[in-house]
This record gives C-alpha cells, sequence and structure tokens, in this order.
C-alpha cells in the first residue's frame, strides 16, 4: 500500500472513531483506565476492533499516551473529549513501530477517552498490545490570580438577607486578605459591615439582612468570597430551614444574585471576580461540603514531593487544588505544612492514603492561623500517598494566592529549657508500655492523685477518658478511687506509642489531690516527661487535699519540646487568680468598663492569657457573670475581684455538663469599682486557647 493510501486510510478509520462521540458507544466498548506510569495490555480481534481507555486529568497538564506492539500491525491513536471532539491523533509509520500522542495539553479538568485501533484495517487476528501514560503539572499554565484595583464611582456592596428569625451571619473576604464580619467591621483596603442582624434574642427580624460595603474609589480586583453561617443559639432557637439571598451590587448595579435555602449549623459559600475592567464573574456556589472530599478530583497524576524540598503554587478559581505525591513506608513519620504567600488565600490540606481515602486533614493550623499543617502521622500501610493542596471550601471557596508545602519527616529530636534535666535519668516502668513521649506521675502513700494531659487539639487523657482521638492513652491509674497499687508504689502513666509521635503544639499537665484515702502522709510527687528517652520536665512538689498543680510543654515544628511555667491553681472548688494578680493591677487603668447586658468578645491566647474588665456595683446588688467558649481549645475560668484587691468569687465550670463559666446571683458586699479577669484553666499556667464572649448581668 503506497504512503498516500495508508494515509487515507487512517482519516477514515480516524472519521469513523469521531463520528456521533466515537465508535465507543457503537460498539459499547467497556473502558479502562490509564495510570500514569503504569503499563496497561490489551489487544485488537474481530470482535473488538478498538479498545478504548480514560484518562482523567486537570485544566494545563500536558499529556503523553504511547502504544506498542510485536503483533506485525500499524496502530492508531486518537484522544477525544466527552462530547467527541478530538484532542490529538497519530499512527505509526510502519509495522511494530510505536506511536505516541505528545504534549496534548488539556484544556478542563475532566475524564478524556484515548482509543487505540488498527490503522492497516480491520484486524484478522489478535493484536496484543501494550499503552502507558505520562501526565506533567498543570502548575506553569495555570494564571496568577487577579491583581489592581478597579475605580468605583458609587463602590461595592454584597447582601445577605433571609426570611426567619434565625441567627445568620455573612463574611466576605476580599482578595487582599481581609475579612468582613460583624466581629471585624472593617478591613485595611477600606470595607466596612453593617450591625449584627438578629445576633441578640433582644431585636429579632422576619426579614434581616447584613452588608459588607466599600465606599466610592478604588476597590481590590480579584476573587471575593461571600460566607453564610447559619449560627444555633441554645438562648434563641431557630431550627427550621432559611431561605436566603446573596446580592452583589457594583455602582449602582447588581452584578450577581444567588438564591438558596439553608439547613441550622450549615455553611454557605459563593462567590464573584471582579475584574479590572468593571466585568463581574460570578463563581460557583453552594452548601460546605463537611467533612472535606476527594469526590471527582483528579488525582492519578500528583506532583512529586522530595522530604525536606519546598514547592510553590498557586490555587484560583480555574485551579482549586493541586495534587502531590509520595511513597512512604510502614512506620513512617511525616508532617505537611502549606502555608499562604499572597493574596487571601485559606488553606486547606488533606492526606489520601494508597486505597484513596482521606485519612488526615487540616484546615487551620491553630487558632487565628489559616495556614494549615498535618503534623506526625503515622504510616500504617505502605505505598503511594497524595496530599490535596486545596482552600478552604475547595472548589466552592473563593481564596487565591500564591503557596508554599512542605513534606518534612517526624519530629524526632526534642531539647528541653525551662527545667534542668541534663543529668536526669529518665524512669523506666516494667509494666507498661514504652512511649515517644511518656508523661509519669509518682508518689508515696495511699492518696488518689489524678493525672490529666489535655492536647493541642483540646482533648484530655485520664483515668474517666483512657485514650486520646490523637494516640495519647492511659496504661496505669494508680491508686484511683482509692484502689490502692499493689506494690505501695502508684504510678500513673500516659504515653503516646513508639512510632506515633504526637502532634505538635501545647501540652497541658494537671495534678489533681483528689482523696487522702485515710491516709495522712503528706503528698510529695514527681511528674516526669520523657521524648525519645530524653528527661524533658521533671517536677518535684507537696501537694495539699483538693489542690491543683498545673505545667505545659510545648512541642514544636521542628521536634524542640520547651516546658511552661508551673504551680498551683488554687483548688478543685477554688481556682486561685494569684498567678495572675501582679499583670492584672498593671493593667487596670486601661482596662475596658462592662455594660451591664451588652456581650463583649475578646481572646485568650499562649500570649495574652487573660483579659480585663471592670464595672461599677453598690453593696446588695445582684451579679451575674457568663464567659463563654465560641471556638478553639479555650477552658475558660472567670473571676471576681473586688474594690480592695482580694478574689471574692470565682468559677471553673458552670455544670458538669459544660466548660464554659459562669457566676451565678453573686450579691455584691460593698459599693466601688469591681474586678473581672477572663482566663482559662491553669491561669498563668494554662495554655487553651480561643475566642470567648463575657457578659455582666447586674440587677
Amino acid at each position: 500500500m503506497s504512503s498516500r493510501l495508508k494515509q487515507l486510510s487512517l482519516l477514515v478509520l480516524i472519521g469513523a472513531v469521531l463520528v456521533s462521540g466515537s465508535l465507543i458507544a457503537a460498539q459499547d466498548t467497556v473502558t479502562r483506565a490509564l495510570s500514569p506510569g503504569v503499563t496497561a495490555t490489551s489487544q485488537l480481534e474481530g470482535d473488538n476492533i478498538t479498545q478504548v481507555f480514560t484518562v482523567s486529568a486537570s485544566s494545563g497538564q500536558s499529556v503523553n499516551v504511547t502504544v506498542t506492539t510485536e503483533a506485525g500491525a500499524t496502530l492508531a491513536l486518537v484522544m477525544t473529549d466527552s462530547t467527541g471532539a478530538a484532542l490529538g491523533q497519530a499512527a505509526a509509520s510502519a509495522a511494530d513501530e510505536a506511536v505516541t500522542l505528545e504534549n496534548i495539553t488539556i484544556p478542563a479538568s475532566g475524564t478524556y477517552f484515548v482509543t487505540v485501533f488498527n490503522a492497516s484495517g480491520l484486524p484478522t487476528a489478535a493484536i496484543g498490545f501494550d499503552i502507558t501514560l505520562e501526565v506533567g503539572s498543570a502548575e506553569a499554565t495555570v494564571e496568577a490570580p487577579i491583581e489592581g484595583q478597579l475605580l468605583t464611582a458609587t463602590g461595592l456592596s454584597f447582601e445577605l438577607s433571609w426570611d426567619t428569625v434565625a441567627n445568620l451571619d455573612l463574611e466576605v473576604r476580599d482578595p487582599v486578605g481581609g475579612s468582613l464580619f460583624w466581629e471585624t467591621p472593617s478591613v485595611t483596603s477600606g470595607g466596612t459591615f453593617s450591625a449584627n442582624a438578629n445576633g441578640s434574642c433582644t431585636t429579632l427580624s422576619q426579614t434581616a439582612s447584613e452588608q459588607a460595603t466599600w465606599p466610592a474609589g478604588a476597590v481590590p480586583a480579584g476573587s471575593y468570597e461571600m460566607i453564610v453561617y447559619f449560627q444555633q443559639q441554645a438562648d434563641c432557637p431557630n431550627s427550621s430551614p432559611a431561605n436566603l439571598t446573596l446580592t452583589v451590587t457594583l455602582d449602582s448595579e447588581q452584578v450577581s444574585e444567588v438564591s438558596a435555602t439553608i439547613q441550622p449549623d450549615q455553611i454557605y459559600l459563593a462567590s464573584v471576580v471582579v475584574n479590572t475592567d468593571g466585568t463581574v464573574d460570578a463563581g460557583v456556589n453552594g452548601v460546605k461540603i463537611n467533612p472535606p472530599s476527594i469526590t471527582g478530583l483528579a488525582l492519578t497524576s500528583p506532583v512529586a514531593l522530595t522530604q525536606n524540598t519546598a514547592v510553590t503554587g498557586i490555587l484560583t478559581a480555574q485551579q482549586p487544588y493541586v495534587a502531590y505525591g509520595f511513597a512512604a513506608q510502614a512506620g513512617d513519620v511525616i508532617s505537611v505544612q502549606m502555608d499562604a504567600n499572597s493574596g487571601s488565600l485559606d488553606t486547606l490540606l488533606l492526606l489520601v492514603d494508597p486505597n484513596g481515602n482521606i485519612i488526615d486533614s487540616n484546615d487551620d493550623r491553630e487558632v487565628g492561623n489559616t495556614n494549615s499543617l498535618i503534623s506526625n502521622f503515622s504510616v500504617i500501610l505502605a505505598g503511594n500517598y497524595t496530599v490535596v493542596a486545596t482552600r478552604y471550601g475547595q472548589a466552592l471557596g473563593g481564596t487565591e494566592g500564591n503557596y508554599t508545602l512542605t513534606l518534612n519527616g517526624a519530629v524526632t529530636t526534642p531539647t528541653s529549657t525551662g527545667t534542668a534535666t541534663a543529668n536526669i535519668q529518665a524512669p523506666v516502668f516494667d509494666t507498661v508500655p514504652r512511649g515517644s513521649v511518656e508523661v509519669s506521675l509518682q508518689w508515696s502513700s495511699n492518696a488518689d492523685i489524678q493525672l490529666l494531659v489535655r492536647d493541642p487539639q483540646g482533648n484530655p487523657i485520664y483515668d474517666g477518658v483512657p485514650t486520646s482521638p490523637i494516640g495519647g492513652a492511659i496504661a496505669s491509674s494508680g491508686n484511683d478511687n482509692c484502689v490502692l497499687a499493689p506494690d505501695g508504689a502508684p504510678l500513673t502513666y500516659i504515653y503516646w506509642p513508639e512510632g506515633r509521635l504526637p502532634t505538635a503544639g501545647p501540652y497541658e499537665i494537671e495534678v489533681l489531690y483528689q482523696s487522702n484515702c485515710n491516709d495522712t502522709t503528706p503528698v510529695q510527687f514527681v511528674l516526669t516527661v520523657v521524648a525519645n528517652g530524653q528527661v524533658v520536665l521533671q517536677q518535684n512538689e507537696p501537694l495539699q487535699v483538693d489542690q491543683r498543680y498545673v505545667i505545659s510543654y510545648n512541642i514544636a515544628l521542628d521536634g524542640t519540646i520547651e516546658v511552661g511555667e508551673g504551680g498551683v491553681f488554687g483548688t478543685k472548688q477554688r481556682p486561685d487568680a494569684a498567678s495572675l494578680l501582679t499583670d492584672v493591677v498593671t493593667e487596670l487603668p486601661t482596662a475596658p468598663i462592662l455594660a451591664n447586658g451588652t456581650p463583649v468578645t475578646g481572646s485568650i491566647r499562649l500570649t495574652n492569657k487573660f483579659d480585663v474588665y471592670t464595672f461599677v456595683g453598690s453593696a446588695g446588688q445582684v451579679v451575674t457573670l457568663g464567659l463563654e467558649r465560641l471556638n478553639g481549645t479555650l477552658d475558660p475560668v472567670v473571676f471576681l475581684i473586688g474594690p480592695g484587691g482580694d478574689q471574692i468569687t470565682q468559677n471553673d465550670d458552670a455544670s458538669a455538663e459544660t466548660n464554659n463559666s459562669a457566676i451565678n446571683n453573686f450579691i455584691l458586699p460593698v459599693d466601688g469599682q469591681y474586678t473581672v479577669i477572663a482566663t482559662h484553666f491553669g491561669g498563668q499556667y494554662g495554655v487553651t486557647a480561643g475566642d470567648y464572649r463575657l457578659t455582666l448581668r447586674l440587677n
């Protein structure tokens, strides 16, 4: 056959493949998925004159497909999208010659079809062949987020309206990292927020609305994310769905409108892109997926990660995620961190195992830090793992920007500061398992001394809660409930198993003298923390019945362990503010004044362990104070200090069902200025953190 005839024959066959979306539908051929770097084997024969394979790829990725045979045939390839439109075609020029579709650029994320057939004509005998797929990274082809400003005549506004007395809240995040919300009513880009509608049960509206507005003049161009939260309130029940409308107005013209129904505790997301030429593109919208999902993501061709080598990437509306891959062996301990470098990006990390299951994830590294960290994950199943670098809301999100991603090994080299431990030998106990981190408590009496460790996620481990979701466990409980240790040497022991290092972050330790169990011998306890065989903390302290000793240690990302300050935090019945009072006196002159019935909000952090407020009261007045955790791990404690500077009442837990604090119906003893301390369990020695709401009611 001449080359001209062969070329005409190939074109005829390719044309046949493309007719009506390809021969796939005509023959009802079963497709097979191709995986990058994995060779698939198949054959053509009389009943199967074509073989069809699928390729999952992301927008901008470069794809190569190669077919080889030794059956004396001349094979051809064609690649089509789901509509049958061809992206590329190729044929061998001689029998048994390899044929490759090279550098096919994927126009949009999705599934594509590769059809293999005999360019010489219909096969008369079976033709075996091998086919392989290579997929390149799409990072270089992604367009950067829009940068710059748009000059407006009347400004830009976002409005949320709804049709019930429910407490819905609007948050709008601008392209430069600002976040407008009722708690943050202004941002540096010029935006301001309206009043919090239906946020208080005293004034409710069935036609409520909230607005985020940028005035006339320059506004940031780029992606704006709208978040609607359906907040449930215990004192203002609202369990019915709400119909919401999100409206975007630019220069007095409505440019986008979304209507939807939202259920209690759901989060609804929408976005728009404001272009520098004044046009506006609406993004996708919908209820936020919780927990995160990888359904529909193309994860078959991840970008290779090398341990301890940072990679950079970009996330936009066109590319809301990038997949990375690495190989791991059973017993490996790995950490992955993702940091936003520009724009408004709010990162989210997903870790996917070789079977395609999400086995770990992280949105915010800690309260107030929207970067992401998966720390000290212990690998059980050997194989290829995938890290999905994405953003809050995933495809529904609207934040964009550049990021840095790093794969690290385990946190394995602890050192200590704050306590002299260099010459202390780590204790060894024959009755309990060894751990990567071991916390032990020893004493020499019949007393019941409880040891509790609270991890960075706020999970407590003690005799009442023997395990933690992140791996810690209690293996010995001393003289719990006055059941005496058989050898007369009580030991309480909490550990994280070897091979599974605990998460980085602050750990809080509480030692509580619960009962003397009819033994009046003075108690002197020894508290020891051992990490990887090294003593990083050891305290030898006396303790009285009902007293609570609190101390902490912090595991940093680089593996160093820093020991915090420790001390007695009063008793179980009466927490003691003594550790805070010196600093409280310093802050009193500038302390905010509490208004009767008006809640205030604040934050407790490792760098801000208490806030101080004042109010003026009269003898005989009845005061109620409520301190409520809004988020994070915060374990609130509230103190009331009298005009003479003495602690006159306090509360740790308002009831057995809550960690929130409340001082109820306390009668003020004298006239004068009273001081309120909003803090966390442990006072100066505690490490729980989060935002709070404080309310004073004075009658």
